[in-house]
């Protein structure tokens, strides 16, 4: 008769961080920061040790007779843990802390210890170290188990195939012992196999996604709705596992048997691996516990050999669909926002073909009226320069000329070649290459000269308010380039108020992209802007005046690019305009033009 309880020894569980995904061999646990480095290894040990040994506690409880082996070994999915989470270098002290407590722990509560004891607990940690070899270099299982191919390398690799290892050694070592008979070497050997893939499914699986994740990225919310299903779950498989055996014949069941399945279903679909292996664990626990008490539907059987097996494959099947669930909804979650994510990047590199598209556009326009500009501009001043001659002369050789009709004709023809030299020399200036000298200075004396040079000419009763002493690092600048395209815009302010308003100008200080900038503000109380024409402002020869070139604020754009600045302008019809130049500090870097 079989005598002896033989448990499953397995391997360190760590409480683990996540694992690297780079090298399996540099997977680690956690690193318990707060202690010196030196003592983390015997930290990782001790809490393993601990751990392992409740483990080996919770499987002696759940030995069944008459076979005495434990339908589900913990300790199994404990020691895969340990070594999955753990460096290599540490698992020689993590398997000898393994050998050393299963008979210990096992021995205190089923006779005296043997040698027969480490043998089986060596077993138990062989196969162990097979599983976590395989699952690291064959599948290189993520912790938060969401693959299916982490499902199913954990099924097929560590809970059916290396678990062979123990069953085999363990229960051979038991027959060789004479503590069991050899016509029980086969159901023994069927409960001891079956009891370690049940530790290696449903312990394994719920270390390694808590300890990868724990609660992260769940709110306050969503931990209650968990809370709400665990304690959902608990109650219905309660009631399901307490009842009695009926007298029903072996192959009748009762449909109450799988109202757990629309928990583990709420589990996967809300909460994926983590809410799965714990629904799993809970479901696990009290269906063990009623049975091995002999209630609930599986111990209506006869024998108890054949319960237990019933038993432990409704849970295998539980567990298993459970995870599979929960890493294809995992997988594809993933799928679904790397989508997005593809769809947010192509979105942004449309948006940055169109933007560089139309920048070229734009570049191809100004190279093109630049190149028109020169030509018209060479061939159209020296005509100017002969009509001109040719109108001082006629002065000069015909004094009479100046009075009357004549002379009339005479001012006429001289303004308007005044006109066509002042269209000349914006074209000029509108092709010339602007490379600016820039020099450290201050902003404020610049800006103050091109407003007194704009309100000279300028119309009475503009009421003037500056504020232009701001502290601000200097600026690298170019003087000159600069008066001229603030004189626009102060010249296009005070002519939008022909009958006076409000001109206001501020310096101050401002951060853009990290780059601190002063930001120049030019308001007047004018007629505005409509907003079509705000589209086209700084377009050359966009003009809305009957004698304009439309090139003055083509200019100013040109000479804030220079300064590596911005411009922009804000107006509404009736309320007045802002034009608004960003200009980099010289204590910041600057941004490419």
């Amino acid at each position: 008769m079989p005598v002896s309880v033989d448990r499953k020894a397995s391997e360190p569980t760590a409480s683990s961080r996540r694992m690297s995904r780079a090298r399996p061999d540099e997977w680690d646990v956690p690193s318990f920061k707060s202690y010196p480095r030196r003592w983390q290894p015997l930290l990782r040990l001790v809490l393993f040790t601990a751990t392992y040994a409740l483990g080996v506690r919770l499987g002696a409880v759940l030995a069944f007779p008459p076979e005495l082996v434990s339908a589900m070994w913990p300790p199994s999915g404990v020691a895969l843990v340990g070594l999955l989470l753990t460096r290599h270098r540490e698992w020689p002290l993590l398997a000898l802390a393994a050998i050393l407590v299963e008979p210990l722990v096992v021995g205190d509560s089923h006779g005296p210890i043997t040698s027969t004891s480490f043998v089986i607990a060596a077993g138990n940690l062989l196969e162990a170290m097979v599983g976590a070899v395989l699952l690291r270099r064959l599948v290189r299982l993520h912790p938060a188990m969401d693959r299916v191919r982490d499902v199913l390398g954990l099924v097929g690799l560590a809970a059916l195939g290396s678990t062979l290892i123990s069953a085999t050694l363990g229960m051979g070592m038991m027959l060789s012992a004479l503590r069991l008979a050899p016509s029980d070497f086969w159901p023994s050997w069927r409960v001891f196999w079956v009891g370690n893939a049940m530790g290696v499914l449903l312990v394994a699986p719920l270390l390694l996604t808590w300890l990868s994740r724990g609660l992260d990225g769940w709110n306050r919310q969503r931990r209650l709705e968990l809370a709400a299903l665990l304690l959902l779950l608990g109650v219905t498989t309660q009631w399901v596992f307490s009842m009695p055996p009926t007298a029903a014949p072996p192959a009748t069941f009762h449909p109450v048997t799988y109202l757990s399945f629309p928990f583990l279903l709420w589990a996967a679909l809300r909460f994926e691996a983590r809410g799965t292996t714990m629904a799993t664990a809970v479901m696990s626990s009290l269906a063990l516990w009623h049975t091995a008490h002999g209630n609930g539907p599986f111990a209506q059987f006869a024998w108890h050999n054949d319960s237990l097996t019933f038993l432990q494959s409704f849970l295998a099947v539980a567990s298993v669909s459970g995870l599979l669930l929960a890493s294809a909804l995992s997988e594809r979650r993933r799928a679904q926002e790397e989508v997005s994510h593809l769809n947010q990047e192509l979105r942004q590199s449309l948006q940055t073909l169109a933007a560089t598209q139309a920048t070229l556009v734009r570049r191809e326009r100004m190279a093109a009226l630049g190149e028109l500009s020169a030509t018209v501009a060479h061939e159209v001043r020296n005509p100017l320069g002969a009509i001109s001659n040719a109108l001082a002369a006629i002065r000069r050789l015909a004094p009479q000329t100046a009075h009357g009709p004549a002379g009339t004709l005479l001012v006429i023809m001289d303004e308007e070649v005044q006109r066509l030299d002042l269209i000349v020399n914006d074209l000029l200036d509108f092709t010339r290459p602007m490379e600016p000298r820039l020099r450290t200075q201050a902003l404020g004396p610049v800006v103050e000269g091109a407003l007194s040079a704009s309100l000279r000419s300028g119309p009475s009763g503009i009421n003037v308010s500056r504020t232009l002493d701001e502290p601000l690092p200097p600026i690298d600048l170019d003087a000159h380039l600069l008066h001229v395209a603030l004189t626009n815009l102060f010249t296009n302010a005070v002519q939008a108020m022909p009958s006076g308003g409000s001109l206001v100008t501020r310096i101050e200080p401002e951060t853009r992209s990290g780059t601190l900038h002063a930001r120049l503000t030019i308001s007047d109380t004018g007629h505005g802007i409509a907003p079509e024409v705000q589209q086209r402002i700084f377009e050359p020869f966009f003009t809305t005046r009957a004698s304009g070139t439309g090139l003055g604020l083509a200019i100013v754009r040109r000479i804030v690019d220079g300064h590596h600045g911005e411009v922009t302008v804000d107006s509404a019809v009736g309320q007045g305009t802002t034009f608004t130049v960003w200009l980099p500090c010289a204590s910041a870097p600057q941004a490419a033009a």
